[in-house]
């Protein structure tokens, strides 16, 4: 039996040459970004884990596993289907997304009709709203909810031995005439138990080359992503993986052998010289991190990493220990600058303590990004004006933001539907790019959209005048050239004049 675990692309045009392409597979958050169509993505893919641990537990169990990531291949359509059919797959899974849920199911009917496989959707849109997938869609077979790896294997395995779905935990199908929807209760333990990610079919077998999937805050090539961890201690009512694939379950780790183990197989195997851990928190545990870095020194590893951290659990000790180990590069969120929002939204951040972060990170050359999202719960004019200032007294390189996307299965949309405060049903609107699809009590959507298309050039018009800001990112240049060459130091710059002349 094959299987096809596939992401597959989504591009539209907007004329004069360029093109919106979805990322989804691999993103905690759905979103669109735009491109050159000439261009392949350069500044964003990041690899799709779910995925690629899935493809090789089948793998591992002795299934025929194919791979066709179309998003990080930048296919067009019509290829990727001619791909898919010369793949001739019993089963194809892959994960749909808020945004883009009527397209994904348009693909899959053509998959279907082209190869007559049955199609799987997985994916936190579909765990949150499997009966209207499987109504809406008769195109689509089964739908697994959750943490799907093991859960795929043991569908597969029931389906070839014809065993019942009937108490599947987290499977949802159709059973003569009506629909059987099995709650997902468990999430996965042990982490370990997973094998490592199936990086040789990545973005598909014929075409190994990890370096296509890609974070700034890599900063040298070729890098790869790695997970250390699952879920999130805290709880913000937005945060899709954490409330929705995880249930807000507990927070889990991979061993620091089994972190360190995947370091080195990367060296040796894909000649790695950076990598980003691109976890939903990588820093919430100190025993989790002294426990890598102690692994790598151990072992005489040596490499840059950067990862996606947490401002309210990172100690200065931490992150000394991190310097000392490699790391030249942290993530962090701080969503608001305005407490009263943080509060609301279930986020404990000190906003003093994000500030003496930032700064050690500048000590220690650690790159330092800070995210930001608009149209939280109880945003405000002034509420916005003071996550503008406070982003601008944070002595961070670079800013990444975005407008906060209800999806459903999240506290955040409960609430805004039961209030009645939801602009749109259309599930294409819920890209947070740049569209705002929450109607506020005392702000117009509109506000909220005008504001995240001037953050980043107000931000950055404002860090330039610095001298010290300045000569820092002149050093982190230099890291550029040295770990890219001179077409990511063009990145860089190219994003940076963006800002600007916004």
């Amino acid at each position: 039996m094959k299987i096809l675990f596939a992401n597959p692309p989504y591009k539209v045009s907007l004329g004069k040459g360029l093109e919106r392409y979805f990322v989804r597979a691999g993103s905690r958050w759905p979103f669109s970004m735009v491109k050159s169509e000439k261009k392949k993505p350069d500044y964003y893919m990041p690899f799709p884990f779910y995925l690629a641990y899935a493809a090789s537990l089948l793998e591992r169990e002795g299934y025929e596993v194919e791979v066709i990531d179309g998003v990080a291949l930048d296919l067009d359509l019509e290829v990727f289907i001619d791909l898919v059919v010369k793949c001739g797959p019993d089963f194809i899974v892959y994960e749909t997304a808020t945004p883009t849920l009527h397209y994904d199911a348009e693909v899959a009917s053509v998959m279907k009709e082209k190869t007559g496989a049955g199609v799987i959707f997985t994916g936190p849109h579909a765990t949150a709203r499997p009966e209207e997938i499987l109504n809406r869609f008769p195109q689509v077979d089964y739908v697994i909810r959750g943490e799907y790896e093991f859960r795929v294997l043991e569908l597969i395995r029931r389906l070839e031995t014809k065993k019942s779905l009937e108490n599947m935990d987290g499977s949802v199908f159709r059973s003569n005439g009506s629909l059987v929807v099995n709650e997902y209760t468990q999430i996965i333990s042990n982490l370990d138990d997973l094998p490592m990610p199936a990086w040789h079919l990545f973005p598909s077998r014929q075409n190994n080359d990890l370096s296509i999937y890609w974070d700034n805050m890599c900063q040298i090539k070729p890098s790869a992503q790695l997970h250390s961890s699952r879920g999130c201690p805290f709880h913000c009512n937005f945060c899709l993986w954490n409330q929705v694939m995880y249930r807000e379950g507990k927070y889990r780790v991979f061993s620091a052998k089994r972190v360190v183990d995947e370091i080195e197989f990367l060296q040796v195997n894909h000649h790695v010289r950076s990598v980003y851990f691109d976890d939903d928190t990588f820093t919430v545990s100190k025993k989790q991190v002294f426990s890598i870095c102690a692994e790598m020194e151990r072992r005489g590893i040596t490499i840059k990493w950067s990862c996606m951290g947490d401002a309210m659990a990172v100690s200065e000790d931490m992150l000394r220990r991190m310097a000392e180990m490699g790391c030249i590069g942290m993530k962090f969120g701080v969503e608001s600058g305005d407490p009263e929002v943080l509060k609301g939204i279930g986020k404990p951040l000190d906003l003093q303590k994000a500030r003496r972060i930032a700064k050690l990170c500048a000590k220690l050359g650690i790159k330092s990004h800070a995210t930001f999202t608009f149209g939280l719960l109880g945003e405000t004019r002034e509420s916005l004006r003071k996550t503008l200032e406070y982003a601008k007294s944070l002595d961070v390189d670079t800013i990444q933001f975005s407008i906060t996307t209800p999806f459903p299965g999240t506290r955040y949309y409960d609430d805004l539907n039961a209030r009645g405060l939801l602009r749109s049903s259309d599930w294409k609107d819920y890209d947070g790019l740049g569209q705002c699809v929450v109607q506020f009590e005392n702000l117009r959507y509109e506000e909220v959209e005008e504001f995240c298309q001037r953050f980043a050039g107000r931000w950055l018009r404002h860090k330039v005048v610095h001298p010290n800001w300045l000569l820092r990112q002149i050093r982190y240049l230099g890291r550029v050239l040295y770990g890219q060459g001179l077409p990511g130091a063009a990145r860089m710059g190219r994003q940076a004049l963006r800002y600007i002349v916004q």
